[in-house]
């Protein structure tokens, strides 16, 4: 297997087009509606034609599987700065803790260990180092969740991660998981590239139509994607 994906594209019509990728859609257990499963652009450029510039777009991805978790959730302050606290001047800043494990997927078969679950701890948000747990299905992780309150919005996520080229951590295809429960997901090494500005790390609405399929379960560590004239993709695997 290759250690890396990459995804070449090259615009072959007369205007510069600004490219999106992002992975295909997990399956998770419990199961999850394929609207609450959300998705995340994992990088954007532009690209003038091919023909005259002689330029592509270069998408890479580690083939490693990552475990992935981000909270929006307000830090829980020792107790000696409760009273400090004032909810008027912090009600409108937003951050958020990502965190991400390598981890290997279940083979689901006998005499097999591979370790193909992580611990979720929420204060300070982590992902533990995976060990095995028994009973996931074949080609899925598990994330233990602690308890948490998920309402009145969702404040925590987790599900497959990417790692971007500056090492920041996206997360690609994710739920806001079951409290006190462990959360399965079955990532697959198919992505998609599309027409469209989307920043890298921003929450899109997942729709496969119009796009590029590239899919490494076939075996190849490359795929080039070609927009043509005529406002359609071509995919081809191999160098």
């Amino acid at each position: 297997m290759a250690s890396s994906y990459q995804i070449i594209v090259r615009n072959l019509s007369q205007n510069t087009q600004y490219f999106f990728v992002f992975q295909k859609q997990a399956t998770f257990q419990p199961a999850v509606p394929a609207g609450q499963i959300l998705a995340s652009s994992l990088g954007c450029q532009s690209l003038g034609n091919y023909a005259a510039s002689g330029a592509q777009i270069s998408f890479s991805f580690d083939a490693q599987v990552y475990a992935g978790a981000i909270s929006t959730m307000a830090p829980l302050p020792p107790p000696q700065f409760n009273a400090l606290i004032v909810p008027a001047a912090t009600q409108f800043l937003v951050t958020s803790t990502a965190a991400a494990q390598p981890i290997a997927l279940s083979t689901g078969g006998t005499g097999a260990s591979p370790a193909n679950c992580t611990t979720l701890s929420l204060s300070p948000l982590g992902l533990s180092a995976p060990a095995h747990q028994a009973g996931l299905a074949a080609g899925s992780f598990g994330i233990a969740v602690p308890s948490y309150t998920p309402a009145p919005m969702p404040e925590l996520f987790c599900g497959t991660a990417a790692l971007t080229s500056g090492q920041n951590i996206v997360l690609s295809s994710f739920v806001a998981p079951s409290p006190n429960a462990t959360t399965a997901c079955a990532p697959l090494p198919v992505y998609f590239v599309k027409i469209g500005f989307e920043l890298t790390g921003n929450v899109i609405a997942y729709d496969e139509s119009l796009s590029a399929r590239c899919d490494f379960t076939t075996g190849f560590g490359s795929v080039t994607a070609t927009y043509n004239a005529n406002g359609t993709f071509s995919t081809k695997g191999g160098p």
